[in-house]
C-alpha cells in the first residue's frame, strides 16, 4: 500500500507542478509518468520489493502474519462439516441474529433452487447430426 502511495505522489507532484507552469497537459503527463517510473526504480526498490511480495502471498493464498481467520475459510469449514454430518466447529456456527445463515440449510436452499440442466442432445459421432431428428 506504502508503494502505491509513494508512487502516486511521484507522479502528482511533477505534474501538478508542470501544469502550474502552464506546460500543456500532454507533455505534463508524459514528463510526470517517466519522472515517476524512474525515481520509483532507482529508490525506491525496497518497497517494490515488499509489494511484489505482498502480492505473491496473496496469489499464494496465505495471509499476513497475525491475521485472523478468512471468511471463505470460515464458510468453507461450515460447507465441510455439513456435509459429513457432522456439528460445526467452533466459531463456525453464528446467531441468526447477526445475519449468517446455517451453512447446512444455505446449502439446502442453494439446491432447491438451483435450475436443472437441460438434457444432454445426443449427436452421431460420425457426421455429428442430432440423433433425435430425422435424417435429411
Amino acid at each position: 500500500m506504502r508503494y502505491l502511495v509513494v508512487r502516486a505522489a511521484l507522479f502528482l507532484v511533477p505534474f501538478a507542478l508542470l501544469m502550474i507552469a502552464d506546460v500543456p497537459w500532454p507533455i505534463s503527463l508524459l514528463v510526470a509518468l517517466a519522472f515517476a517510473f524512474a525515481a520509483s526504480i532507482v529508490f525506491f526498490g525496497k518497497l517494490r520489493d515488499e509489494a511484489a511480495r505482498d502480492l505473491q502471498r496473496i496469489r499464494q493464498g496465505r495471509k499476513r502474519e497475525g491475521a485472523g481467520p478468512d471468511d471463505a475459510d470460515i464458510e468453507d469449514e461450515a460447507l465441510d462439516a455439513g456435509a459429513a454430518g457432522a456439528a460445526p466447529a467452533a466459531g463456525v456456527a453464528r446467531d441468526a441474529d447477526a445475519g449468517a445463515v446455517d451453512a447446512s440449510a444455505a446449502r439446502a436452499d442453494l439446491a432447491d433452487a438451483a435450475p436443472e440442466a437441460p438434457p444432454a442432445r445426443q449427436t452421431d459421432a460420425a457426421d455429428g447430426h442430432d440423433a433425435s431428428e430425422p435424417r435429411p
